[in-house]
């Protein structure tokens, strides 16, 4: 069959053609950095002992280096010589080498020779990595020309639908009614005729490409408050609402300070405060979105958008607007890994923020704002309770985000005693002004502190805040599910499809119940099943209960990386075993 009734086998093959010649001399380029071995040396001992031959065959037959690294040999090179050869040129970035692997995979499907051609969104996510390592490489021009092949590609392919109304259809039977209309009917599915997950529910378009591996699902407040986080996850507000699963902790925020910025009560002072992956940033993020985006959340009505503004409108009108708010209030964003004493930004009139409290006053009301404790920013002394009071009543509503605190006082030096003046100020400041909150994460362990610093400056803040705070936990154990799945995969395109999948596996566990663990058979496993559909509940049990006791492991953070892959992988596998429960 001609290539031209195969585009995306096609453009796939170009693409790594591309990918191919500019790889070669950035590999050999490296490869000579490793001392005590010739670039062929290196070459071979990197390579199993299949490949070497392959690769000293080809040498021998062009006596060319670049054209005999075939590109199932770049991952191993990669790998093998990371620390010697690759770590520095990449800034010590190694998503590049799961990414090869990928990209060898899409060599793999190229060249096997067949009629079929891939799926559209299968070619789009291996074209997604192309252009990822290419500019990883600094291979722009490349990288350009694989993006230009990629967008001559129409879009991951979606559910069918019906030609008018845009709808899924899927029938198992059907029966006429008196009248004549068509009315379906569910027949029982045997086990091998279930449905597999990928046609009940999809993956969101980020994991089905692989783009979960550039993110990481690592939240970035200073990111958002820039305009540089992903529009597809942090970014945008719609988008990141449509992801979020607003558990009882996050609702919880976002209706203490709605209260707040109204005057109408609420906890002046909040320490969100968990371990590794707990959601304290992603909740700050939810709460920047709503204050600072609030038209855009409530005016999306298009497909998932509609639920997202229904979400909004019922937190507001819980935390008692009775209208659709034209301005809820500004933010401040203050972000203690980003910001530093050494920071030479500077105001549209020169002056210094390299202070806390210099770039609150300028990100809540500007110069004017700046101006009123200027003297105390210009001098790097805490401003006193006086001015803050004056500053919070030029702005109106406001809300102090204070990130990742303790890493800021570590680092402050000479300053830090400034810092914890500055922090004392500001919370007794707040709690006189009705419409201002401030919202403060620290870390929960010692360990994730940072050193003996890190553990001093935490337990000094821990007392400033101590008399005035609410201690809040964003996220509970039992809610985490909802919000990797939620994360991971859009709405259900057939609820009746998942319970029947749910069912068949409840009807195994009954039927063989010394087999599985206690308890699988009741109908209350039946209901979390449900609610973790597609992913098994004991996976998420062995993630939660057996590795968030490792130490430094990120739980929900580490969770979603670790499943994001897992996902993708069986996404652009066309995973062919998720059709049915399987015993052993």
């Amino acid at each position: 069959m001609a290539a031209i009734d195969r585009p995306n086998k096609d453009a796939l093959s170009r693409a790594i053609d591309i990918f191919r010649d500019a790889m070669r001399p950035f590999l050999l380029r490296c490869l000579r950095r490793v001392r005590g071995a010739s670039v062929e040396a290196v070459i071979k001992r990197s390579l199993s002992p299949h490949q070497a031959d392959m690769f000293t065959r080809s040498f021998l037959r062009n006596n060319d280096l670049a054209s005999a690294i075939d590109v199932n040999f770049f991952p191993q090179l990669v790998q093998r010589n990371w620390r010697d050869a690759f770590a520095v040129e990449l800034g010590g970035d190694k998503s590049i080498q799961s990414e090869l692997w990928l990209i060898n995979e899409a060599r793999n499907e190229v060249a096997h020779i067949g009629a079929q051609d891939l799926e559209t969104g299968f070619t789009t996510a291996y074209l997604f990595h192309i252009s990822s390592v290419l500019g990883k490489i600094k291979a722009l021009e490349q990288k350009r020309a694989v993006e230009k092949i990629t967008a001559e590609l129409a879009r991951p392919p979606v559910a069918a639908e019906t030609a008018g109304n845009g709808k899924e259809t899927r029938s198992n039977g059907s029966a006429q009614t008196q009248d004549g209309q068509q009315r379906t009917q569910r027949l029982p599915r045997s086990p091998s005729r279930l449905m597999p997950w990928r046609e009940v529910i999809r993956p969101n378009q980020d994991v089905a490409q692989g783009k979960h591996q550039q993110a990481e699902f690592a939240a970035d407040l200073q990111q958002v408050y820039n305009g540089r986080a992903d529009a597809t996850q942090y970014g945008n507000p719609v988008s990141f609402y449509s992801h979020t699963f607003i558990t009882p902790g996050i609702r919880t925020l976002l209706l203490n300070t709605l209260k707040r910025l109204a005057g109408k009560g609420g906890d002046p002072v909040i320490q969100t405060k968990t371990g590794f992956g707990g959601g304290k940033t992603h909740s700050l993020i939810a709460l920047y979105h709503l204050v600072r985006n609030t038209d855009a959340l409530l005016n999306f009505q298009e497909g998932s958008d509609a639920r997202v503004s229904g979400e909004v409108r019922a937190i507001l009108e819980q935390a008692g607007y009775d209208e659709d708010p034209a301005d809820l209030g500004k933010v401040a964003v203050l972000d203690g890994v980003f910001l530093a004493t050494t920071d030479p930004d500077v105001t549209e009139t020169g002056d210094p923020l390299n202070t806390l409290w210099g770039v609150m006053a300028y990100q809540l009301g500007g110069q004017a704002g700046y101006d009123i404790i200027g003297e105390a920013a210009r001098q790097g002394t805490a401003p006193g309770g006086g001015q803050l009071d004056a500053l919070f009543q030029f702005v109106g509503p406001c809300v102090i985000l204070a990130d990742e605190l303790v890493a800021y006082v570590r680092n402050a030096g000479p300053a830090q005693d400034s810092v914890y003046t500055f922090v004392q100020s500001l919370t007794q400041s707040v709690r006189r002004n009705s419409n201002v909150a401030l919202v403060l994460t620290l870390p929960d362990s010692l360990v994730e502190a940072g050193g003996e610093a890190g553990i001093e400056a935490l337990d000094r803040l821990e007392r400033l805040l101590g008399r005035i705070e609410a201690v809040w936990e964003p996220l509970a154990v039992n809610e985490t599910f909802e919000v990797v799945r939620r994360r991971l995969f859009g709405e259900l395109t057939s609820p009746d499809d998942r319970d029947e999948t749910c069912q068949a596996f409840a009807r195994m566990y009954s039927r063989s119940r010394s087999d599985y663990p206690q308890g699988v058979a009741e109908q209350n496993y039946l209901e979390r099943m449900k609610a973790c559909y597609p992913i098994h509940p004991e996976i998420f049990d062995r993630l939660y209960q057996d590795w968030s006791s490792i130490p430094g492991f990120q739980r929900t953070r580490g969770v979603l990386r670790m499943m994001a892959i897992c996902v993708n992988r069986l996404y652009l596998n066309n995973d062919p075993y998720a059709r049915q429960p399987r015993c052993g």
